[in-house]
């Protein structure tokens, strides 16, 4: 017959079970602490920066709906007269030479 040895040995370091049981206490401990801190460091330039991506993103939504009105006088220009002569007398006296449009 033969005998097994069964000998318990630890998969884990002791220091790192002790350093993690550690960081565990701090963490619940300052939790909120170290929160504060982060958003007190980053806060401002996330402010800022979320306030210029507010801004263009309202310059560029303004820029597109103004493109598409364009768009859309320009098509009725091309098909109703009077409305190309007013485009062009309020373009100034350079758009009356209609011919370098075309």
């Amino acid at each position: 017959m033969s005998r097994f040895v069964h000998i318990e040995y630890p998969t884990r370091h002791p220091g790192v079970v002790r350093l993690e049981r550690t960081a565990r206490v701090i963490r619940k401990a300052h939790v909120g602490t170290y929160f504060l801190a982060a958003l007190a460091f980053i806060g401002a330039p996330v402010r800022k920066l979320a306030a210029a991506l507010g801004t263009s993103a309202g310059k560029w939504a303004e820029a597109r709906r103004q493109a598409r009105e364009d768009e859309k006088l320009w098509n009725l220009a091309l098909t109703d007269a009077r409305v190309m002569a007013d485009l062009s007398r309020a373009m100034g006296a350079e758009a009356l030479n209609i011919k370098r449009y075309y």
